[in-house]
């Protein structure tokens, strides 16, 4: 005979910090595929395609003078649709959304509001939307960015009734982005495949083809210019980008931004109308060279995983600065100004977005050197790859040895 149910002695949790007793718990998981069981076989095959997503199906109460008043706003907290933690008894947590429920009142129970409640995981989204996407939106307005930049540049330049001189000053510039650009990926590279670094070198040796001859068309330079980033970027992230990959990338594009912002591009006066123009398209051709770095930066930004928070952070400061710099420089470019407005706002809020729900960087200090898989264990052990965090730790610290991780260092805070 089953016992009878008694309210002192009821299981407790909590969601999103509204705490309540649980009378009873029902937890689904599974993994997900179809059977295959094939005629005339004895050996049936289980397609798998990943697990189930965790569900949890709660039977609620709340007790007391004051129930009908805590039921009520238990119920109000679910229509919100707030995503957040569900506590559950053991001390167990879960990330997790109210799909349905539903409150119970009796007449033969007296300060007593029963609810059952459907508790889903919520995962992440891996295919959003474009409307609601800051990565789309991020990507939207990189390539608006990058129309309205490569058109500034062509604008801007000028060879139109000079002599080859200033033809031959334009090229030697363009010579300097390669250099600039070989730099920058060797720097950059780490441990990036050769292919990756191999590709990257053969598209600075094609540029020249793009626009070369005796004489230069400012606009097909332009196009060119801003084409070669795009690819050149593309080819450091590698054939299959993962985050570690774009952001090597990335910090090839910094370096070619930082270079071009360098004041050797510069001359420190002007003596003749020739060498007038000559600065002129120096500048402009640096000005669009740290533009189009900011703008590949920035689409490349749009689809990396941030490990954590201060991850994101650090990038947000280097656009941040970057931008800001940009914007004062074209003060008397206002559509140019606007476009760098518009891409600076994007992806430093497409960034916060992205980091604002990782974990920090936290400070740690044991008793002396133990084994990474030890440590991600005791601080991980309700992720479903310690193994990996065990890695990470090993990475993060910089330890010798996965079995004799520093006694004091950084790691992630979840």
């Amino acid at each position: 005979m089953a016992g009878r149910f008694n309210p002192l002695t009821a299981l407790e949790g909590s969601f999103l910090g509204f705490p309540f007793k649980i009378s009873h718990e029902h937890a689904e998981g599974g993994r997900r595929g179809p059977l295959h069981q094939y005629p005339d076989r004895d050996v049936p095959y289980f397609e798998d395609l990943g697990r189930e997503a965790k569900r949890f199906e709660l039977a609620i109460y709340f007790v007391g003078p004051i129930a009908d008043l805590t039921g009520d706003l238990f119920e109000a907290l679910l229509w919100k649709g707030n995503v957040g933690s569900l506590i559950l008894p053991r001390l167990r947590r879960e990330r997790m959304k109210a799909q349905k429920w539903t409150f119970d009142r009796e007449s033969g129970k007296g300060n007593w509001v029963a609810c059952q409640v459907t508790f889903v995981e919520v995962g992440r989204n891996s295919f959003p939307t474009a409307t609601d996407s800051w990565p789309h939106k991020l990507l939207d307005a990189a390539l608006a960015a990058r129309t309205a930049f490569a058109d500034a540049l062509g604008n801007a330049l000028s060879l139109v009734d000079l002599p080859p001189e200033a033809t031959a000053v334009l090229a030697g510039s363009a010579g300097a982005l390669v250099v600039a650009l070989n730099a920058s990926a060797l720097v950059a590279s780490g441990q990036a495949p050769s292919s990756a670094l191999a590709a990257a070198s053969l598209l600075t040796a094609g540029y020249r083809s793009d626009w070369g001859g005796p004489s230069i068309d400012t606009l097909a330079f332009a196009a060119a210019t801003f084409g070669l980033l795009t690819a050149w970027a593309d080819a450091l992230a590698g054939d299959a980008p993962t985050s570690d990959s774009r952001a090597r990338a990335i910090d090839g594009l910094f370096g070619v931004y930082d270079t071009a912002a360098a004041p050797y591009w510069y001359a420190p006066g002007v003596l003749t109308p020739l060498e007038q123009v000559e600065i002129s398209n120096q500048a402009a051709l640096s000005a669009g060279i740290r533009r189009a770095a900011l703008v590949e930066a920035a689409r490349l930004a749009a689809s990396i995983e941030f490990k954590s928070y201060d991850d994101a952070a650090a990038l947000r400061g280097r656009f941040a600065d970057a931008f800001d710099d940009e914007v004062d420089q074209a003060a008397r470019e206002p559509a140019v100004r606007g476009s760098l407005v518009d891409l600076g706002a994007t992806t430093l809020t497409a960034i916060s977005t992205a980091g604002a729900d990782k974990a920090k960087l936290v400070t740690y200090r044991v008793a002396g050197p133990r084994p990474a898989l030890a440590l991600a264990q005791f601080w991980y052990g309700d992720d479903d790859d310690v193994a990996g965090r065990a890695a990470e730790l090993v990475s993060r610290t910089g330890a010798i040895h996965p079995a004799f991780m520093p006694a004091n260092g950084e790691r992630l805070s979840k």
